[in-house]
């Protein structure tokens, strides 16, 4: 039991020390929450044939991570009416916790599927900066940013929306460097039948001039395993949103 619990321990340890977690691996024995991405190869019937995570990951984990997605069913994509294998990316939010008997507790929650940005480690697309003239005038906001992903990996500017009590005068302030911010994204796209496929992406961006620091131990932003795992269910309203031909049909939490 001893063994297993200095391995659970060590294992959480390396997953922070990958940079997935708020944590420090000195304090491996608190629960580690991370974001991560799998690549999903699905057959016809939307059911996972191979699942890949990235490298940087322990190998425990990795087949972990595997494993839970090979449970999950998705809706398969069509091609003139024909149901047709692919591949999608999944970003899922995991937390890694060891039991009381010393074992490896992994949960994973499916945020969303479709084309995974390649300039981000958790596959999320990285925020846009803050736009000098806004900071300046003390302007804040939140704002839905429609964009379509392209076979090749561009993207393609739709529309902006804003959110909440956002009112809808101050996007001067936010579009260009919004529409900027758009134009510098890249992603893999998803495939249906082998060949790459257009994708439309939401993204609600916040612009936000409150300076409260943030927790900075993990002890601090999660103490128990119950409050990681709910940790890994973030405000739906909150999450990128995607036009998937892959949706989830079964499993994802």
């Amino acid at each position: 039991m001893a063994r297993a619990a200095v391995w659970a321990c060590t294992m959480m340890a390396a997953v922070a020390a990958a940079g997935m977690g708020t944590a420090h691996a000195g304090n491996a024995e608190q629960p580690v929450p991370f974001k991560t991405t799998a690549t999903v190869w699905l057959d016809a019937q939307g059911v996972p044939q191979k699942v890949e995570t990235p490298d940087r990951l322990p190998a425990a984990i990795r087949e972990a991570i595997g494993a839970r997605v090979r449970e999950w069913r998705f809706e398969p994509a069509t091609l003139n009416g024909e149901a047709k294998s692919g591949v999608t990316h999944l970003m899922l939010d995991a937390c890694a916790a060891a039991g009381a008997s010393g074992e490896l507790n992994l949960a994973v929650g499916y945020v969303y599927g479709g084309p995974v940005n390649n300039q981000d480690p958790a596959g999320l697309a990285p925020p846009p900066r803050y736009p000098v003239d806004a900071i300046r005038a003390g302007v804040q906001g939140t704002w839905l940013v429609t964009y379509e992903v392209l076979p090749d990996g561009t993207t393609q500017w739709m529309s902006v929306d804003p959110q909440g009590d956002t009112q809808p005068k101050r996007l001067s302030y936010f579009e260009p460097t919004l529409r900027q911010w758009v134009n510098q994204l890249r992603y893999t796209p998803e495939e249906v039948d082998g060949q790459p496929i257009s994708t439309v992406v939401r993204v609600p961006v916040g612009f936000s001039l409150d300076s409260t620091p943030q927790p900075a131990s993990r002890k601090e932003a999660a103490r128990t395993a119950m409050e990681c795992v709910a940790a890994t269910r973030a405000e739906p309203s909150r999450r990128t949103v995607t036009d998937t031909r892959f949706k989830l049909v079964s499993g994802g939490s």
